[in-house]
């Protein structure tokens, strides 16, 4: 081969090697640009959601700061203030939808649920909990259903009480009383037994939220399908018997007639032997009485059991600007690693039907307010909330002041003054 030959053969290849190369460096340059820009997407901007409480026991929230530590462990992207409203919670929340300035998500009790759920001001969550796949059945029933309208969910429970029976050990001991009434012909009869020495065998308040119970088990309701159903004939039974332990037994008592504030107080005060409270007495009882030697059982049964059902949840301000970052933490509150903090706190009983088996194993003495969740009865009653309450309240305190003699009539009168 020629030296001129050999020359144009090197320089080809000399050619043919850079646009190589270039290409190479090309490729490489294309590739570290396409993997930044994926490195840029999957960052995640920092979001901060606000979390809307009221003002409750430093125990209350000591659980919701240690859930929430746990939470941002999983999401540290998403930084939750906590906004603690004082004063009426429900004025100063309704106040601040209407000016666009609530929480991204917060505390609503069943009572005043519907009015919030009707109104257009919460997020329906039934898309977020299929796309996170929550698994709702394992909630209870009646604390689900309480944050249910027209369809669609707008609230997940995070926590519950329901109503049991105290009664004083010793009292029953000193009576022969070897176990805690099953029925209301037995509550009668033990009441009659502990009803001595300045004693009353039972403290009762004018209260639906406590004789609504009876109701329930006596195949009544204050409210079905929408309408307010307060003068049935099985209610008026029920308020008939609850009433008549007091003024014709003479069994039982209001805590006003016995000097006291409310059930609580007689019971610490052993005014009364037993008396219808929720898991909230447990830790008054501990400040309060705390030799008082106590046991707890479910509420005597009437035609069936029920107790009430008394929860509260949290829900998605519809105006949310993070409504998946929202209902991250609602997921997490409300599932079972949020829900350890409650089952370990005793505060309240854990929504989740999963975890109350653990509650029971730490808190045995506890079981009937986790027995009675499956017959429980929400407490709530559609739009009219608070004017069923206070109606019924009047009707059954008129009973017993014997301003009426005649339960049917006393509802009769209470169903008109509702307006239906």
């Amino acid at each position: 081969m020629s030296k001129k030959l050999l020359s144009i053969f090197v320089l080809t290849i000399f050619v043919l090697a850079t646009v190589l190369a270039g290409c190479s460096s090309s490729k490489n340059n294309t590739s570290s640009a396409n993997e930044t820009n994926t490195q840029k997407q999957e960052t995640v901007e920092p979001v901060t959601i606000k979390l809307g409480m009221w003002s409750s026991s430093p125990a209350e929230k000591k659980i919701v700061d240690d859930q929430i530590a746990k939470f941002k462990e999983k999401y540290p992207n998403i930084d939750v203030q906590i906004e603690t409203i004082v004063g009426d919670y429900m004025q100063k929340l309704q106040t601040e939808l209407a000016s666009n300035t609530a929480p991204d998500i917060f505390y609503l009790d069943s009572m005043p649920a519907p009015q919030l759920m009707s109104s257009g001001v919460l997020e329906p969550l039934d898309d977020y909990i299929k796309k996170y796949n929550v698994d709702v059945n394992d909630f209870e029933p009646a604390l689900l259903s309480a944050f249910q309208w027209e369809g669609k969910t707008y609230g997940l429970p995070k926590d519950f009480n329901t109503l049991a029976l105290f009664y004083n050990k010793d009292m029953f001991k000193a009576a022969g009383i070897n176990e805690s009434p099953k029925t209301w012909e037995e509550l009668r009869d033990v009441a009659k037994k502990l009803t001595k020495d300045g004693v009353k065998g039972l403290v009762l308040s004018a209260d639906l939220a406590r004789f609504d119970a009876f109701i329930n088990q006596n195949g009544g309701s204050v409210y079905q399908d929408g309408k307010v159903t307060l003068n049935l004939p099985e209610n008026a039974q029920a308020l008939d018997f609850y009433v008549g332990l007091i003024t014709k037994d003479k069994v039982a008592d209001t805590p006003q007639n016995m000097g006291e504030g409310w059930n609580g107080d007689a019971f610490a005060a052993k005014k009364a032997a037993m008396a219808i409270e929720g898991g909230w007495m447990i830790p008054f009882l501990k400040e309060k009485a705390s030799d008082l030697n106590y046991g707890i059982a479910e509420l005597p049964a009437g035609k069936q059991k029920s107790t009430m059902a008394f929860t509260v949840a949290y829900v998605m301000n519809k105006n949310s600007q993070h409504k998946d970052e929202a209902f991250k933490l609602i997921e997490f509150l409300t599932g079972k690693e949020g829900q350890q903090f409650v089952v370990d706190s005793g505060l309240a009983l854990p929504s989740r039907k999963s975890m109350q088996e653990g509650f029971k194993e730490k808190y045995p003495e506890r079981a009937a307010f986790v027995d009675g969740a499956s017959y429980a009865v929400p407490w709530q009653f559609g739009l009219y909330g608070t004017k069923v309450v206070d109606a019924a309240n009047k009707a059954c305190e008129a009973l017993i002041m014997k301003q009426i003699s005649s339960a049917q009539q006393a509802l009769d009168n209470t169903q008109k003054e509702v307006g239906q």
